[in-house]
């Protein structure tokens, strides 16, 4: 009985969360109802499945960001093993569906292992093969033209129905059901992993998350959702080619729709669908008897629609004087802004960093580096390179521009593999671990040129430093807002990133280290750009974290902040150690004199 109200209570709720979906969907089933025309009613039955393949194709290249050309592979899978099955097993499409599903899921992941390890213009060159080789297997293995076996007897059982509105009522359940799903996958931890892999898949890997896992599984649910559509489509059609199926109109119109509705937008597809199919559809049916005609057209109409509204109609609504297209804009991009956050009361008052782990007793070494080297062929940027970093150490790194100092940086957490020699973690050999896991184990680092996620707030960008070890929301709420007031950034809470100034940039970035409260803390020149008061201020602001028992390693080229700030400096020169000791120590070292401070460091020390 409880479990029963607990349910109907959740029943408003749902209504509410999906007001968007839900309404339009009710509208979309009033409308299919009264359409007698055979044209009509096809027409709705293509803009919903258009709608559908761009909703799916939405979820790889818009939220993930990763350009795949390849999705009607996916699409023709689900269609082709559907009507195999049918034909050799009598198997009707509902139950064929579930195979379909799974062969177009097993390949996404079969050939997404090796194909997102690419990135950029190489994994879109990557995709854009596999359709056309499954196009080429598929009319080898003699289905240029293969007819769907007719049931006229059970049309219901084998999606063989003469009305279109059937076929329009299945598209438009699943577009609704994926709409349903990107708004609470907007609402979950999952559109922060997103977002921040295709904001900056290096920064995202900094801080902890597996960003190959999270664009596999896009993909793997992407090409789920396109292989359930493609199973109906071919039922409709009736008679499947591998050019309608895996053709790479059907990989760029998923594309299209997308783009002109809004990439990364929940609703965003299916307003460019409501554009480009009817606009498709017209064009073909005026200029169908000139060859090309209707496709040079529809391209020039798409040209200038991307160059007027970029970031797609949903956008442009949002951006216009109409108040009512405004309100429109607003109501269906709910769900894709950036979260609006009040500050907590517990942490409004305070300055402190957040507090790092319990530091361990004693004095042990933290991370130990051991003949590092890195070739760039003939060119060596680190030669046999040696540090250990002990707990609880402040540690400056120091050079002339070239000396090493970034790749260093870029060895000890990940980045990049050495050519040759060691590290150690905590006693652990952490040699090959990719830069998520040594960020998980405890080891943060910020970038040299600063790497925001532009689109989040700067409370979100924060809040994806700690995302992936929280259990708990309240508690990363409150740690977000510590660090936020601990560089002095909480009123810029709500702005996204990219209205920042570059000195505030910075802050924010060792602020979204700082909130998983690291054991190893590496930055990367954070001093760069910033006004006295705000060095003083950072400085503050490690010091505190280093008395509660993080260690600390720095590179800036302020060598004398550095000197008068760090327990320790080490000096790089050509990849090449030079120094190492207290900084009174380092800075008397011929070598480094003559290397890198010359006579200038006398009369800066006095």
């Amino acid at each position: 009985m409880a479990a029963r109200r607990a349910a109907l209570r959740a029943i408003p709720s749902f209504v509410r969360d999906n007001a968007a979906p839900l309404a339009l969907y009710g509208l979309f089933l009033l409308i299919v109802s009264q359409l007698s025309d055979y044209y009509l009613s096809r027409l709705a039955a293509l803009v919903a499945f258009w709608a559908g393949i761009g909703m799916s194709w939405n979820l790889i290249g818009g939220y993930a960001g990763q350009l795949s050309l390849g999705h009607a592979a996916f699409v023709g899978l689900g269609g082709y093993v559907a009507l195999i099955l049918q034909q050799k097993f009598g198997i009707p499409p509902w139950i064929g569906l579930f195979p379909s599903t799974a062969v177009a899921a097993l390949a996404a992941l079969a050939v997404g292992v090796p194909t997102l390890c690419l990135s950029g213009i190489y994994f879109a060159l990557a995709t854009l093969a596999y359709p056309l080789i499954l196009q080429l297997l598929f009319t080898y293995w003699g289905y240029q033209e293969a007819l769907i076996p007719a049931h006229p007897e059970s049309p219901f059982l084998y999606m063989q129905w003469r009305d279109n509105r059937w076929y329009a009522l299945i598209f438009g359940t699943i577009v609704v059901l994926c709409w349903i799903g990107t708004l609470k996958l907007e609402r979950s931890r999952w559109r922060y992993l997103l977002t921040a892999v295709r904001e900056d898949e290096a920064a995202a890997s900094a801080v902890g998350i597996n960003t190959w896992l999270v664009k596999l599984w896009a993909f793997v649910a992407s090409a789920a959702i396109a292989a359930v559509l493609g199973v109906v489509y071919a039922q409709m059609l009736f008679v499947v080619t591998p050019d309608t199926m895996f053709g790479i109109g059907v990989s760029v119109q998923a594309l299209v729709v997308t783009l002109v509705g809004g990439i990364g937008n929940p609703v965003g597809p299916l307003f460019g669908t409501f554009i480009t199919v009817p606009m498709a559809q017209a064009l073909d049916a005026q200029f169908g008897s000139i060859s090309g005609a209707a496709q040079l057209v529809y391209g020039i109409v798409l040209i200038v629609v991307i160059l007027l509204i970029p970031r797609g109609l949903i956008e442009a609504l949002k951006g216009v004087d109409a108040p009512w297209l405004k309100q429109l804009g607003h109501f269906f991009a709910s769900g894709a802004d950036g979260e609006i956050v009040l500050p907590m009361a517990s942490v409004t008052a305070t300055r402190s960093a957040p507090a790092a782990a319990a530091a361990p007793a004693g004095s042990g070494v933290l991370l130990r580096a051991e003949n590092l080297s890195k070739r760039y062929g003939g060119v060596v940027a680190l030669k046999s390179f040696s540090l250990a970093v002990r707990e609880h150490e402040f540690i400056g790194i120091v050079g002339p521009n070239g000396a090493g100092k970034t790749t260093l940086f870029d060895l000890l957490t990940g980045f990049q593999r050495p050519t040759a020699g060691r590290l150690w973690l905590r006693g652990d050999d952490v040699i090959g671990w990719p830069s998520y896991q040594l960020s998980r184990a405890g080891m943060r680092r910020t970038f040299q040129i600063p790497r925001p996620f532009g689109r989040l707030t700067v409370y979100e960008n924060v809040k994806l430093g700690a995302i992936i070890d929280a259990a708990d929301e309240e508690a990363l709420r409150e740690a977000v807002w510590t660090s936020l007031q601990a560089v002095a950034l909480a009123q810029f809470a709500n702005r996204t990133a990219d209205t920042l100034a570059p000195s505030r940039i910075r802050l924010m970035e060792v602020a979204r280290a700082l909130v998983a409260r690291p054991n190893l803390l590496l930055l990367d020149e954070p001093l760069a750009g910033l006004d006295p008061s705000e060095v003083n201020e950072l400085i503050e602001i490690l010091h505190r974290q280093l008395a509660a028992g993080v260690t600390i390693v720095l590179v800036d080229h302020a060598i004398s902040t550095v000197a008068k700030i760090v327990q320790r400096m080490v000096v790089i020169d050509n990849g090449v150690l030079i120094g190492d000791g207290t900084p009174d120590e380092v800075t008397c070292m011929p070598q480094v004199i003559e290397a890198y401070l010359g006579s200038k460091w006398d009369h800066a020390r006095r």
